[in-house]
């Protein structure tokens, strides 16, 4: 579809097309309104896609008997579904192609209308509420018009353009976690790599999980050893602290999460460009000392980088209520909860400033309420996945793909209301809005 093909206005207009604004985009049109979902790449899927951030962090709660309770149901349980009929899924683990192939059904079938490769490049307000977007595809430029708007771009880029309120980094130095280019492997022998997992532990992180079954994820970090030694030679720049990878549905195949991109900022043109640049850098040369020195690996070849390089952290959004790290940490219970995770916070630090990784009890978790999609100064504009509205240390819990789910369809669902009873965002009725969610099995 071109954006002369659009209609003149639409009941919801999403913004970004990650896991967040295609879980918005589909519950909002499964409510019976009009969505359009803008999305710059030519396929929907962001970090999970372009970004090849290929496994989902944990979302559920582990049993004794070893079965998962999951925390997140709705409109992610059913994408995992769709991408294990096509077998683009092993256990947390999938692939982007399938994850584009039933991303693309789903919204489909929702009734949703898509515009890819398109850009928003302005924005009309007036006063507390925006009235309409102008969009870009080539030389087409179109305005459309909206009665409510979702930023899902991650970047808070609607907001920010709107002239919303927003906030960016840590909130004493403004540091900005590490950046990620992420990279495919193929020609793994992977039973080799997990016996050397077990044979030398002390090279690896505790939390790897190395039992070597084709209907397992595979995940091992570490290689200690070897990065010092790469460290001291040059072969390896220093900022890159350990290898780690999760394999891939299929056979001999991983992706990497490797790479660490530091003193950068992934909403500045110039700081993306450079990241880019040496994400690549920093994924040839770990390639290369995989194939070089690990077990498992000396049949190894690189396949591709990520279509981008992976945004952890930019702008949030200034909300009604901002979900903190004690939040996290204390398993908040809020009276307008509409999504819930047991992530816990997990700051890739940057330069002169420690990483954090923190874990709830199991079994234990915590709500995100809807005042945090709900962005302050504007009567029609929602917000969800990594930019609602947070402190640094909430942002770091809940920026996950399962919880950015959780919360794009909770913003969908509450905008198609709002539309239906011709009201603000703050007026959607919570009783409403908690029993759609409560059956899709998000609280």
């Amino acid at each position: 579809m071109t954006v002369s093909e659009l209609r003149p206005t639409y009941d919801v207009i999403v913004a970004g097309a990650g896991i967040a604004g295609i879980s918005a985009a589909v519950a909002a049109a499964r409510q019976g309104a009009s969505t359009l979902l803008v999305e710059r790449y030519g396929f929907v899927g962001g970090m999970s896609t372009a970004g090849m951030v290929t496994p989902f962090m944990k979302y559920w709660i582990q049993q004794e008997d070893g079965t998962r309770v999951p925390l997140v149901g709705g409109i992610f349980e059913e994408l995992n579904a769709h991408m294990a009929a096509i077998g683009g899924m092993v256990e947390n683990g999938f692939s982007a192609l399938a994850f584009k192939q039933a991303a693309a059904r789903m919204l489909r079938e929702s009734g949703a209308e898509t515009a890819l490769l398109t850009s928003i490049i302005g924005v009309r307000r007036n006063g507390p509420r925006i009235e309409a977007v102008t969009l870009r595809c080539g030389t087409d430029e179109r305005t459309v018009e909206g009665a409510c708007f979702i930023d899902t771009t991650g970047d808070a880029e609607l907001l920010f353009a709107a002239g919303a309120p927003w906030v960016k980094g840590d909130e004493a130095t403004g540091k900005l976690q590490a950046m990620t280019m992420f990279f495919r492997i193929g020609g793994i022998d992977l039973r080799a790599a997990c016996d050397d997992v077990r044979a030398r532990p002390e090279q690896y992180f505790d939390w790897s999980t190395w039992r070597y079954e084709p209907s397992k994820i595979v995940s091992i970090a570490g290689y200690r050893d070897t990065v010092a030694r790469a460290h001291a030679s040059g072969d390896l720049p220093e900022d890159v602290p350990y290898l780690f990878f999760t394999s891939l549905p299929g056979s001999g195949e991983a992706a990497f999460n490797t790479t660490n991109i530091l003193g950068r900022d992934g909403s500045s043109s110039a700081d993306l460009t450079a990241a880019e640049l040496e994400g690549r850098r920093q994924a040839m040369r770990a390639a290369a000392l995989l194939k070089r020195e690990c077990p498992g690996f000396a049949s190894s070849y690189l396949i591709e980088t990520s279509v981008q390089v992976g945004v952890r952290e930019t702008r949030r959004a200034v909300g009604e209520y901002a979900v903190t790290g004690a939040d996290v940490r204390g398993g908040a219970r809020f009276d307008d909860a509409v999504a819930r995770a047991n992530y816990g916070v997990d700051i890739h630090g940057q330069k002169g400033e420690r990483s954090v990784m923190e874990y709830l009890k199991e079994g234990e978790y915590y709500q995100i309420p809807v005042r945090s999609l709900i962005v302050k100064e504007l009567e029609n504009l929602l917000t969800a996945g990594r930019s609602i509205s947070s402190t640094r240390e909430g942002h770091a819990a809940l920026r996950i793909q399962a919880t950015s789910s959780a919360t794009g369809e909770a913003a969908g669902t509450a905008a198609a209301l709002a539309v239906r009873n011709g009201t603000g965002v703050r007026a959607v009725p919570y009783d409403a809005l908690r029993a759609i969610l409560t059956k899709a099995g998000n609280i």
